[in-house]
Parts: C-alpha cells; structure tokens; sequence
C-alpha cells in the first residue's frame, strides 16, 4: 500500500518545485502590488507581479545598461517600494598621470573611484571626495594618508566693555584683568602625495577656562572751554541777544550782579538761578538774569554792543548744564 502511494507523492513534490523553479527564473508572482519607477527623469506608479528590480524592469520593457544601477527604497519589491534608475555617465579618472575614461552610476566622486579598484584605505579624489559625480567629469586620484595629532592651544581673553555714565567720554576704568584659557585640540590630518590637503577636527577638550577682560568706558560727554567741563544734561533752547543797558536800563540782573557778557537770562522753572551753562558759539555763562518774555525752553544772551546782538538774531542752540 505504501509502495503504491509513493510514486503519486513525489510526482506532486516535483511539480510543486517545478513550479516555484518557473516562477523565481521568470521573477513573477500570483499576488500583485503597486511601485514607483524613477527612470529617465520620468516618475511612474505602476501594478506589477513582478518579484524584483530586474523582472520589473524587463515587465515595463526599461532597458538597463550594464553600467547602469537600480536602487530599492526597500530591500525587497513589495507595495508601495520605489525602485530608481541611475543611468551611467562618462567620467575621467586620473591617477599616476593615467587617464581612463570609466562609466560610472555612482552618486560620488569616491564611490566612482571605489568601483574601479581605488580603495578608500589608500586612495582618494582630489578635493571634495564625496562632491557629486556630472558627465565628463574628471576625477584626480592620489594616495593618502591620515594622522592624528593632538596639540594644546590657547584661548585668548576676551574683552567686555561696559558703558559707565560716571566716567568722561574717552576714558576707561579695568575693573578686571583679562587671562588667557587653554584647551586641547585634536586633528585629523590628511596628506596627498606628501601634501597635507585638510585637517578635520576630531575632539576639543577645555583645560582651563578664560577670564575676560572687563573694563567700564565712560560716556559722559565733555566739553573743552579751555579747561574740561563736565555736563549733565542738554536742552535744545531759542536763544536771543540782549545789551545791559536793556529792561530797566540799570544794567542789573535779576541776582543784583552787573548785566555783561557771560550771563544769561533764563526761566528759572527750566533753569535755576545761579546755574553755570555752556552755549557753543557764546561759551561758558551763568543763569543770573530773566526776562518778561524768557519762558519755557528760552534763553536771553547778553552781548557786550548792539552790532554782536544783531548778528546774533534768534537761533536755535543747545545749552549744556555743567556741573
């Protein structure tokens, strides 16, 4: 009985693998899916029984070179796979002072030079190895080498300025003295044929911190009158000209000092009496006077002969309050 059942068994089991034989040569299988092709700068969704790249491509009758390259966005095709078309373009590699012109699919110069028997333990493009490979490039090769140096270096101080109003304008205050860090640095160095051609930086490690420098800068302004005046406010005035012998003729101020050139009549609710001044173009003058028709942002400039007081007309100016 069992002899009997035998021989239709195995002639089953045969066929069985007669028939996954058919389907993996020829690269198709029962169940469908749907896959993107980029070939030819032509983006394609298509249904396919296909089993892999190649009997994809010979389904949708896309020729491929030998040097061409096919890359899955997944390792096997399934639903929803996208599979790319590299065409292979002509380049130039030169090495030794030998040309050979290759085709290549290779997306960078280094990959190119690789597939042609360049190791990237002892050989490397020129320039940026992994810059993207065009047609009719020409892609220098030269033998490398690389070390690792380590070295320490110094970290100059900085310098931190920091406005001071109490200081005149120009002069500096160090309120703390600047020193210098270190760190130790660690590189990588490339040589081409005895030529270093980068240095990658592998590792920085802070051995000691920098101090900065700190100083105050001062910017309060200053005034040269002969001798330095320092001020500590500015209003924008209309200002006039007066002589002595104007108001009541006595020639006397507001103060009782003697009218003359250097005072000035002021509303003393805008400047106090007795406040020391500064008008460019008149100069350095005291606040002893006012005036009937001095108010607000004015100013009345006494002048020493009629002639000067009309020069002098109504201006804008602005007067400085000294200290």
């Amino acid at each position: 009985m069992n002899k009997r059942c035998q021989g239709p068994v195995t002639r089953m089991y045969a066929t069985i693998i007669a028939l996954i034989l058919v389907v993996s040569l020829a690269g198709f299988a029962e169940k469908g899916k749907t896959v993107v092709i980029e070939a030819d700068g032509v983006s394609q969704t298509v249904y396919t029984h296909a089993i892999n790249k190649d009997a994809l491509m010979r389904e949708q009758k896309i020729n491929v070179g030998p040097y061409d390259e096919l890359v899955m966005s997944t390792s096997a095709l399934k639903d929803g796979s996208t599979v790319v078309l590299r065409r292979a373009v002509p380049v130039t590699l030169v090495c030794n002072g030998v040309k050979r012109t290759v085709m290549t699919a290779k997306q960078t110069a280094w990959d190119a030079a690789s597939q042609y028997g360049y190791s990237r333990d002892r050989y490397r493009p020129f320039g940026n190895p992994d810059r993207p490979v065009v047609k009719g490039m020409t892609i220098t090769i030269g033998t490398f080498t690389e070390k690792t140096l380590t070295e320490d270096q110094v970290l100059p101080y900085a310098i931190e300025s920091i406005p001071d109003e109490s200081l005149p304008k120009g002069q500096e205050k160090i309120v703390q003295q600047g020193q210098n860090g270190s760190k130790r640095v660690t590189v990588k160095i490339v040589t081409m044929e005895g030529k270093v051609v980068s240095q990658e930086p592998v590792s920085t490690k802070l051995l000691t911190e920098m101090k900065p420098l700190i100083r105050h800068v001062g910017t309060k302004q200053v005034i040269n009158t002969g001798s330095l005046s320092r001020y500590k406010q500015v209003i924008s005035m209309q200002a006039t000209a007066y002589l002595p012998t104007d108001g009541n003729g006595k020639g006397l101020t507001r103060m009782g000092t003697r009218a003359r050139r250097g005072v000035v009549a002021v509303d003393p609710r805008v400047i106090p009496l007795g406040t020391k001044v500064y008008i460019p173009g008149y100069g350095v003058a005291v606040a002893e006077d006012t005036g009937g028709a001095i108010l607000g942002n004015r100013i009345d400039l006494c002048m020493e002969d009629y002639n000067s007081c009309m020069s002098f007309g109504r201006r804008s100016v602005p007067v400085y309050i000294l200290e």
